[in-house]
């Protein structure tokens, strides 16, 4: 019993041990001032005085690359850390012009149908502007001199219009006609 017990033991330490690896944590501040938490080390732009916290055993990360970073690189040499950067870089480009992509096909999409909509609002109004026309033609031959016109007032009363009120209907059917009728 008391072997078992101590395997039980040891497999716990060892699971401790194992556990305690993978939850190595870097803690840094970043450059708006917020803490970062990650298993993995901050990037070269966090200078080594922002890091509060990084896993037992590891070394600052990149300890000769902020030094290296102000030389110049010659053509063709290529530092090992930077190739991950130079790809996440170029996956970000290409992550940016795929979403610019999407944007402008959205956009033109969107004015496709702006069109289309606006195209029909037009037609629209233009029926009703012909309607507006045939309907002002109508009343403006009523309204001509000589013919009695009649009128109800507003309490029920039935009479004719006079000339006044004539002359004043017809000025009001000419400038509808003349807005209508193009």
């Amino acid at each position: 019993m008391l072997k078992n017990g101590f395997r039980g033991v040891a497999a716990g330490v060892a699971l401790m041990l194992v556990a305690g690896a993978a939850l190595a944590q870097w803690q840094w501040v970043d450059e708006s001032g917020k803490k970062v938490y990650s298993d993995r080390p901050p990037p070269i732009t966090v200078p080594e005085r922002n890091i509060l916290k990084m896993p037992r055993g590891a070394s600052m990360p990149h300890a000769g690359a902020h030094a290296n970073r102000s030389a110049p690189v010659a053509s063709g040499e290529a530092d090992a850390d930077e190739q991950p950067a130079n790809q996440d870089d170029q996956d970000l480009k290409a992550r940016a012009e795929a979403i610019q992509k999407q944007q402008e096909a959205q956009a033109q999409s969107q004015s496709a149908e702006i069109a289309q909509k606006n195209a029909e609002i037009d037609k629209a109004n233009a029926a009703t502007r012909k309607s507006n026309c045939e309907r002002a033609r109508g009343r403006l031959a009523q309204l001509e001199p000589g013919k009695r016109v009649m009128t109800t007032d507003a309490d029920g009363n039935v009479g004719f219009m006079n000339e006044a009120t004539r002359a004043a209907e017809r000025q009001s059917v000419q400038e509808t006609i003349r807005a209508n009728c193009n």
